[in-house]
């Protein structure tokens, strides 16, 4: 006697069926929708990550806003240090940037306006203190002349498109 069988139907699983299944961890392993740059933002965000940075308090339109990206804590403010240098024409007041990044993770921005675009920030003729503006990602406290750590300085990138904000302080 031979019994007739259902023909099986193909498994489809819905992606809440499958993380239910799996356990919360496997929500991570599942792609992030693409985030779009906000308006302004100028840049690259072409990157496995990216970072949208605003530097406030420019003075002018002189020159460049240039954003060094660290990405290591014994390199951080070293000369040849940063893993990418970001220069953009400068805008007075608040100006956006968009930065690709190769993951995320954690990174360390400083932001100056080189005013004269000779792609380095310039100093009183004792290297004391700076001539152009600039300033850090966290804006750590800047009262006396020293420089910040890249303990005060790392922001974690956990996602693309991570807003940041650096006040662009002036001698």
């Amino acid at each position: 006697m031979t019994q007739a069988y259902p023909t099986p139907r193909p498994l489809r699983l819905r992606a809440a069926s499958v993380i239910g299944a799996l356990g919360v961890g496997a929500a991570a392993m599942l792609p992030a929708p693409a985030m779009a740059a906000p308006a302004g933002c100028v840049g690259d965000t072409s990157g496995d990550s990216w970072v949208f940075l605003e530097a406030q308090g420019m003075r002018n339109a002189k020159g460049w806003l240039t954003v060094k990206i660290y990405n290591d804590a014994d390199e951080f403010l070293a000369s040849g240090g940063s893993m990418d240098v970001i220069r953009v024409p400068a805008k007075p007041g608040n100006q956006r940037i968009c930065m690709k990044l190769p993951e995320n993770g954690t990174y360390a921005f400083f932001v100056y306006h080189d005013e004269d675009m000779d792609k380095k920030l310039n100093f009183n003729f004792l290297k004391m203190s700076p001539t152009e503006g600039g300033g850090f990602s966290n804006n750590p406290s800047m009262e006396r002349i020293r420089r910040p750590s890249w303990k005060e300085t790392a922001v974690r990138v956990s996602r693309p498109g991570l807003a940041t904000r650096v006040a662009v302080k002036y001698p």
